[in-house]
């Protein structure tokens, strides 16, 4: 008996994506035949809309699809919507791949991991006199020991909640403390000093009191994990904002120098370090989207330049705004992180003149384009 059209129409839908074109097999898309293989998947390339219909009118496959298919979704983070309201400047969508989880992960802390080439830091938004608890215990968990604050002290208050909390002690011998369900986190500030370029350095001592000393006091190379020391730097004359008048990139050569001085710490410590563990450089800003984002751009950038490696500035634009979302979401932004890595190449006498040409052709140029500025204070 001779195919039905209705068959014939329904066996041409079928594709198979996986199939070469040419295929000699016997029953091969070039042999005349049709083979309707049962599926063994539950997503599968080729499904004809029949198969797929079947498929989701089967109550156990439809998990199994879902399932599947939520591992490439950006970000799948519950947590997320329930603490927008409390926990979050602004809602940037974190793949929990890389979301920051505390504890067991019962509240939801707006930190992202960046993790490149060996190098690992967090990126986190300004905290408020409820939460910044939070940056602490992120500190504890990850035995952080280097810290840096880009919020402008106009953007830092301890009792307006829509500025940046003050959450580290500022004067000397100054202390704060952190209650948890067990036990408490002592921060206190052992020294500050003025930098040059309109920067203050902290160096903290942290104290966690439920931790347990691991080394015996007599052992002169013990590490007391009960107490351990955290440098905190804090660029708190850079607003983020684009100037009203003036060289609008000016602030660059502040926020290049302020970055080296940040890598040389990062660099201290490391080789200080006689552990394979090496703990993750926090960096916090406003959002944690433009400055943050400029920051891990030049700290990425020195790791290259200091061995003359490469000055691949737009990759590493490109791997931020991937990674975090609305990063360098202006074009003011854009332009000030390459005025940054500019500098950057200039102090390291690396190609001097080459980024110095195109420094001063960047900044009398960039009022050429009309800027889409959002307003976010970054």
């Amino acid at each position: 008996m001779a195919p039905s059209k209705s068959r014939d129409k329904k066996e041409a839908t079928k594709t198979n994506r996986r199939s070469k074109p040419g295929s000699n097999s016997k029953n091969g898309p070039l042999s005349g035949k049709s083979i309707k293989a049962k599926p063994t998947n539950t997503v599968s390339d080729g499904q004809p809309p029949a198969d797929l219909a079947d498929q989701l009118a089967k109550t156990k496959n439809r998990p199994q699809m879902y399932e599947m298919m939520k591992g490439h979704a950006a970000g799948s983070v519950p947590e997320f919507l329930k603490f927008v309201p409390e926990n979050v400047r602004m809602p940037v969508p974190i793949r929990d791949g890389r979301r920051f989880r505390l504890g067991g992960d019962e509240e939801y802390f707006p930190g992202q991991y960046l993790r490149m080439e060996g190098a690992e830091y967090v990126i986190v938004q300004a905290p408020n006199k409820k939460n910044y608890g939070q940056i602490w215990r992120a500190v504890q968990q990850d035995r952080m020991r280097l810290m840096v604050c880009l919020c402008h002290d106009e953007q830092m208050s301890k009792d307006d909640d829509s500025k940046c909390f003050i959450y580290f002690p500022t004067e000397p011998e100054q202390s704060m403390e952190v209650d948890q369900k067990k036990g408490t986190l002592t921060i206190v500030c052992k020294s500050r000093e003025g930098l040059s370029m309109g920067a203050m350095k902290y160096e903290l001592e942290f104290t966690d009191s439920e931790a347990v000393m691991e080394k015996s006091g007599d052992d002169p190379t013990a590490v007391n994990e009960k107490t351990r020391k955290i440098t905190l730097f804090h660029m708190n004359t850079w607003s983020g904002k684009k100037p009203e008048s003036g060289n609008v990139l000016e602030m660059a050569q502040n926020v290049a120098l302020f970055f080296r001085e940040v890598k040389k710490q990062e660099i201290a410590i490391l080789r200080r370090s006689m552990e394979n563990f090496v703990p993750p450089v926090l960096i916090q800003s406003f959002d944690g989207i433009n400055r943050s984002a400029i920051g891990w751009v030049a700290l990425m950038l020195l790791r290259d330049v200091e061995k003359r490696e490469c000055f691949d500035v737009p990759n590493l634009m490109k791997t931020i705004m991937k990674w975090r979302l609305g990063s360098l979401s202006t074009y003011y932004q854009f332009c000030f992180c390459m005025a940054v890595c500019l500098v950057i190449g200039k102090e390291v006498k690396w190609c001097e003149k080459d980024c110095d040409s195109a420094l001063n052709d960047l900044t009398a140029k960039f009022g050429d384009r009309k800027l889409n500025e959002l307003g976010n204070l970054a």
